[in-house]
């Protein structure tokens, strides 16, 4: 009977340590793909006349770049506002991988083109 208690508990260790494998795997392609979906923001921008988007790069975590809001348990974005900066450009699609995203605040700045299919409708 002892050995059946160990045993149990060992397999449920080993599932328990896998799934948490996973989990932290599909959080980190999670995050990768928030970084990327952000850094074609960036691209599609033509001009940033105050320099808001010079920080946008590798020294820091996506999460903690001006304007860039994400969730605690997750660290995906879930807020993006870079209302007044006086921004240029077009809305990339790839804001659309942002699937965590649920506010956009981009007031006040001068984009142009169609809203894409993947952020409105």
């Amino acid at each position: 009977m002892k050995l059946q208690f160990v045993f149990l508990h060992a397999i449920f260790f080993v599932f328990s340590f896998n799934f948490l494998q996973l989990s932290i795997h599909a959080n980190a392609l999670g995050n990768h793909t928030d970084r990327l979906g952000l850094l074609h923001f960036k691209q599609s921008i033509n001009s940033d006349p105050f320099g808001i988007l010079s920080s946008w790069n590798d020294s820091v975590s996506f999460c903690n770049w001006p304007g860039v809001i994400c969730s605690r348990r997750h660290h995906r974005v879930t807020s993006l506002v870079l209302e007044g900066h006086n921004l240029k450009g077009s809305i990339s699609p790839h804001i659309g991988n942002l699937t965590f995203l649920r506010y956009i605040n981009l007031q006040n700045n001068n984009f142009f083109g169609q809203i894409p299919q993947q952020v409105g409708y």
